[in-house]
C-alpha cells in the first residue's frame, strides 16, 4: 500500500514538473518587447532615410539601456572606427522610444555589421 502511494506521489510530481516546464517556454511580454525594440534600433541604423549616409564596412557593438523617460543611455560601445561609432550613436539616440513598451532598466546589446555589396 505504501509503495502504491509513493508511486502516485512520484507520478503527480513528474506531471507537475512537465506541465510547469511547458508553460515556462511561453513568450513573456518582456521578451516580445525586447525583440520589437531590437528590430526598431536595427531598422533605424541599417535602413536610414538617406542611404548615402550608410557606412560601407565595419562593425559596431553597443550596450545600452532605455531610461524611464524613453531616451537611450549608452553604457559601452566598441567600433572598428570612430566614424562608425558616431554614426550608430547618432542613429540610436534619435530613435523615439517614449511610447514604446519595453522592460525598464534592462541592458540591450546589439551588434551592427556593415558590408559593402
Amino acid at each position: 500500500m505504501k509503495t502504491i502511494n509513493l508511486v502516485r506521489v512520484l507520478i503527480v510530481a513528474i506531471m507537475v514538473g512537465v506541465l510547469s516546464s511547458i508553460s515556462s517556454f511561453a513568450a513573456s511580454p518582456a521578451a516580445i518587447s525586447a525583440k520589437n525594440l531590437r528590430q526598431k534600433f536595427v531598422n533605424a541604423v541599417m535602413n536610414p532615410e538617406d542611404q548615402s549616409t550608410l557606412p560601407k564596412t565595419g562593425e559596431v557593438e553597443v550596450l545600452f539601456k532605455l531610461t524611464d523617460e524613453g531616451s537611450v543611455e549608452i553604457k559601452k560601445m566598441k567600433a572598428s572606427n570612430d566614424d562608425l561609432a558616431a554614426y550608430v550613436k547618432e542613429k540610436i539616440t534619435n530613435v523615439p522610444c517614449k511610447d514604446f513598451v519595453h522592460p525598464y532598466n534592462q541592458y540591450y546589446k546589439i551588434k551592427f555589421k556593415f558590408q559593402e555589396d
